[in-house]
């Protein structure tokens, strides 16, 4: 009963990440525009904000329960 309930958790996050992972914003333009020489802040700080950092701490979450979850399921 407990190995069912967290195969289907860790099916569930695995969706979940990946559907994160498309969501979030890429950093392919920073490259880009950096090798190309238009403007860019590619070196510039910038800190996440509303729902970048929301979608980041969940990513972070999600990847240490599923690593959790597997290790919980190969040692039974």
């Amino acid at each position: 009963m407990f190995e069912t309930i967290l195969k289907v958790a860790m099916v569930i996050i695995s969706v979940v990440l990946i559907i994160l992972c498309l969501l979030q914003s890429g950093k392919s333009d920073d490259i880009v525009n950096a090798l190309t020489g238009q403007s860019s802040n590619l070196f510039a700080e910038q800190k996440e904000r509303g729902v970048d950092l929301v979608m980041s701490r969940m990513t972070m979450i999600l990847s240490i329960a599923f690593f959790v979850i597997a290790i919980l399921l190969r040692m039974n």
